[in-house]
């Protein structure tokens, strides 16, 4: 084949390249293999099989309560026997939807935002359309929404930027729905109050008499996110006790790096009683790290993480956790969705739902 492209910058992007490949010599004395075109069965061809008319197989494949059973069945065994296949394209223009359901997630470090993304799709197959998915930060959002077409958006705990974008295309009657802790008030949204049950994971840990409460966190005292931190800061007012945080780094490493963080942190400032961490990743990462240093959970340091992944259960003192309705939350936004692709001029829908906290071996020793 050499010399099969003698000046490539020259031919490229050019319509005399294409003439030049098709008369090369070289191509020319290829064998010729035959070429098949793809047949896409349509709906004229299995009326004309079954002796009926193209507009009742639609509506059948469209499943119309108008057809009988008995219709219905005989168009739908044709259609599969003759691998007849629905035109996604075709469908799009004549509906104005895509079948496309975008998840925006502030990142996939998290385990829950796994969790979140499984349980939703699902859901929207299920109901036979897609979801993708995006890592939306504030470079990307604009982005994304302007170069993918959806015909509908789940943000999970959207950054206060993200959230603004989402105000603006709810304002422009973007079907969308926010859900999580950080929200705007003016969107359809599933929240879940992660502050009342940080008060209920304080409430645990002080009513268990631990008084050095540490809490490890990557949110600061301006950050959007802070319900938790908020929660735990209050608690600790309330009970005359002094706030102790651990700050670690949000990472793709976030185990392994909670996991040193945690022995550098005993080593300066000493053993906390007990760590409240903002998710599980982290203090599944501590708990390694405590292992790792022959400190034990909980009878030297109790541990309490948050989000209810399933790792948390499968360890020696499985964690105690703030468990995230995850089911719920996501059956509720689909819902919230689908009722807004259906009525765009619908008043807003917004529920608050509780986290559960599920107490376990990590913070339930004898005091």
């Amino acid at each position: 084949m050499t010399g099969l492209f003698p000046d490539w910058d020259s031919l490229l992007g050019t319509a005399e390249t294409l003439i030049y490949l098709v008369s090369h010599p070289v191509l020319q004395s290829l064998p010729k293999l035959p070429f098949r075109h793809a047949h896409m069965v349509t709906q004229a061809e299995i009326a004309l099989k079954l002796g009926v008319s193209r507009q009742l197989v639609t509506f059948a494949l469209a499943d119309y309560p108008q057809v009988s059973k008995k219709s219905k069945a005989r168009i739908l065994a044709a259609a599969l026997e003759m691998g007849y296949r629905p035109n996604p394209h075709a469908r799009a223009l004549k509906s104005h939807k895509t079948g496309i359901i975008a998840l925006w997630i502030p990142d996939q470090i998290s385990t829950h935002y796994t969790h979140v993304a499984r349980e939703l799709s699902r859901l929207i197959k299920s109901s036979g359309s897609e979801l993708i998915i995006s890592e939306v930060g504030v470079s990307d959002m604009k982005h994304i929404w302007s170069h993918v077409p959806v015909d509908g958006i789940v943000a999970v705990d959207a950054s206060t930027e993200v959230q603004l974008e989402l105000d603006a295309l709810a304002a422009k009657s973007v079907p969308l729905v926010s859900i999580g802790t950080y929200l705007g008030a003016g969107t359809d949204h599933v929240r879940v109050d992660f502050e009342a049950g940080t008060r209920e994971i304080m409430a645990h840990l002080i009513g268990s008499g631990f008084r050095r409460i540490a809490h490890a966190t990557f949110v600061r005292k301006d950050h959007a996110k802070r319900s938790r931190y908020h929660g735990y800061v209050q608690a600790m007012k309330n009970a005359k006790l002094k706030p102790e945080f651990i700050y670690y780094p949000l990472t793709e490493r976030q185990r392994p790096v909670t996991r040193q963080l945690i022995q550098d942190y005993i080593r300066e400032n000493g053993k906390p009683e007990a760590i409240f961490c903002h998710s599980d990743d982290v203090a599944l990462g501590i708990y390694r790290g405590l292992c790792d240093a022959g400190i034990s959970v909980p009878n030297e340091i109790a541990l309490v993480g948050c989000d209810g992944i399933e790792d948390t259960e499968y360890l020696e003192r499985p964690i105690t956790t703030l468990v995230q309705p995850v089911a719920e939350m996501c059956a509720t936004a689909w819902r919230f969705l689908q009722q807004r692709l259906n009525n765009p001029k619908a008043p807003p829908q917004q529920i608050l739902l509780s986290p559960r906290l599920d107490i376990r071996e990590s913070s339930t020793r004898a005091v």
